[in-house]
């Protein structure tokens, strides 16, 4: 039997997470250790007098401390010693690893650094901070980046188990690092909406404006303005064939027929949405030919349930009810340091798609810096933790035919607006 080494990962992260030892149990408090695990961790670690023992499944982790600082031991049934883990200094890093931490993340705080030992490998993993955000890293001896993770205490205690998760929450995961980075110009510092076309420029719309403005993501800049309206908060963009649609933050749609063409025209849906809802996600539901709609805000009529409207394309009208509703009550809560005005905050869609392969819904929450994927009926399936250090707020959200995923970033008032693409997507 061999694990995984993202599990014994997840399993270092949860001791650094401030798992911690009662100094009233004794060596041999669990009954059910087998003699073989005894014997093996006598052997390995003669004077331990204290530790807390938990039996995984058919495994059995020892938790102790030697000099003071935290140790886990991690044994099969026949006392074969799987993998170790151990709190050590900052000093103790290997320089190839420091130097990586100095060049990338030279803004962070070091809490914790362990190291773990399993399959005569040898990983470090870090946990830093910055503010309220905590990251660990896990690095090889030569300090290459082999995993790095935003997920909160909860879904880290969760998968300490080492083995694979059971149960069918959506639990949080880590959507990882992007590989393409695009800077946006001044003029869409406050990008908001983000929609990829076929001939692989981007539409673009921001909180300002009323205009589409195509970004051309070869030669790095903005190659033509589409005006369709005066100054207003415009939040989202879907394309459907030849015509683009906007919509603003009230709900009101903006029709842009033959955007690329010479003389666009426009027409414009009045919505009448409750003052609360503040609509910033659209999609194009090509399967049903309408538009879908999420808002940032809540109904209070729907009490805890947020939903996702729409608005048909044939009969070029807003339905009356909403088509998905989606119980709040399954959402995991943020992260520590997000405080929620109320209960409707654990979920504030900042935008909305659908993925090009799979179907599914995929949700951006700028606020809560997440992403979820969604089904047809309102169930979250899957969260996605965003890096703030990447993403500072997240507001667009658009796929490539192969399922590569693009994130638009506003830039606030003195920074700059990005995109990043995920070419592996998150399937």
């Amino acid at each position: 039997m061999k694990l995984n080494m993202k599990h014994t990962y997840l399993w270092a992260m949860v001791l650094l997470a401030g798992t911690t030892l009662s100094s009233c149990d004794q060596i041999w408090s669990a009954r059910n250790v087998p003699d073989a695990v005894k014997v093996k961790f006598v052997e390995s670690y003669p004077t331990i007098k204290q530790v807390d023992w938990e039996q995984l499944d058919s495994l059995y982790e020892a938790e102790f401390k030697i000099s003071g600082r935290e140790r886990k031991a991690l044994f099969r049934e026949d006392g074969t010693l799987i993998s170790y883990t151990e709190e050590i200094e900052e000093q103790y890093l290997p320089k190839t690893v420091v130097a990586q931490l100095q060049k990338e993340f030279n803004r962070y705080k070091i809490e914790e650094v362990h190291r773990v030992q399993e399959d005569n490998a040898t990983s470090f993993v870090v946990e830093l901070e910055k503010g309220t955000q905590d990251i660990w890293l896990r690095y090889n001896e030569a300090g290459k980046l082999l995993e790095k993770s935003a997920n909160s205490a909860k879904v880290l205690k969760q998968s300490a188990s080492l083995l694979p998760l059971t149960n069918t929450e959506a639990t949080a995961e880590d959507l990882g690092m992007a590989d393409t980075r695009w800077e946006l110009p001044a003029e869409l510092r406050e990008v908001s909406g983000i929609s990829l076309l076929p001939d692989g420029s981007m539409a673009c719309v921001q909180d300002e404006e009323g205009k589409i403005f195509l970004y051309d993501l070869e030669q790095k800049a903005i190659t033509r303005e589409i005006p369709f309206a005066g100054p207003g908060d415009y939040e989202g963009i879907a394309i459907a064939g030849e015509d683009a649609y906007i919509v603003r933050s009230d709900g009101t749609l903006f029709e842009v027929a033959g955007f690329m063409g010479r003389k666009p025209e426009i027409q414009v849906y009045e919505a009448s949405f409750p003052a609360t809802i503040n609509i910033e996600g659209l999609a194009y539901d090509e399967e049903q030919n309408q538009l879908l709609l999420a808002p940032k805000g809540h109904d209070p009529k729907l009490k805890m349930q947020k939903a996702i409207y729409a608005f048909s394309l044939d009969s070029k009208k807003f339905q009356a009810e909403p088509v998905i509703n989606i119980s709040l009550e399954q959402v995991e809560p943020p992260k520590k340091g997000k405080k929620q005005k109320s209960d409707y905050d654990v979920l504030q869609p900042s935008s909305l798609e659908k993925h090009p392969t799979n179907n599914s819904l995929y949700l951006l929450d700028a606020v809560n810096n997440r992403l979820y994927a969604m089904t047809k009926d309102g169930k979250l399936s899957r969260t996605l933790e965003l890096d703030e250090s990447q993403l500072r707020q997240a507001e667009g959200l658009t796929f490539d035919q192969e399922g590569g995923m693009y994130i638009a970033s506003e830039g606030g008032k003195k920074g700059i607006g990005v995109i990043l693409k995920y070419t592996k997507g998150i399937n």
